[in-house]
């Protein structure tokens, strides 16, 4: 596991809008500069892992942008 202070500007910026974001196993939904996406997680780590792969691809575009994640119900 890569420790906060080791993570890379992008890795900590996921981190840290799912850490805000997580309140238990289900639906969530990831939003930023008019893009969102549902992911289906039931930990932190998968869900943050999944959040990184999609914001990654449009980070050249859209890096410095606020990334929200939210609870969004109970699966």
């Amino acid at each position: 596991m890569t420790q906060i202070k080791d993570m890379r500007q992008l890795e900590r910026k996921v981190f840290e809008a799912c850490y805000n974001g997580w309140y238990l196993s289900g639906q969530y939904k990831a939003v930023f500069f008019g893009h969102e996406r549902l992911f289906e997680a039931d930990s932190i780590r998968l869900l943050a892992r999944e959040v990184e792969k999609w914001f990654a691809s449009h980070a050249e575009h859209h890096g410095n942008d606020i990334l929200l994640v939210k609870y969004n119900k109970a699966i």
